[in-house]
């Protein structure tokens, strides 16, 4: 009788662990939206640096007029030009 309550506290544990890592490996299985629709995204010419190292990016297709800047080493990345003002 000693042994009975360590025993069922192992196996809820062991349960416990089992259930969470299969959750967690499930919701790598998620499946990966549709593109949205055609003719939703608008021409953009945004120009984007990297405060940190340097890289830079070009935007010509996004959602929204005004997107939100792409992250690079962490951090938000800088609008240098937006080429439609030109």
């Amino acid at each position: 009788m000693d042994i009975v309550i360590p025993v069922l506290g192992s196996l809820l544990f062991v349960y416990v662990i089992y259930s969470m890592g299969l959750r967690m490996m499930a919701s790598f299985s998620r499946e990966v939206p549709p593109p949205p629709p055609s003719g939703e995204l608008r021409r953009v010419k945004l120009t984007y640096r990297c405060t940190l190292c340097g890289t830079e990016i070009r935007m010509t297709r996004s959602p929204n007029q005004v997107p939100e800047g792409p992250r690079c080493c962490m951090e938000e990345m800088e609008l240098i030009k937006n080429h439609d003002d030109d």
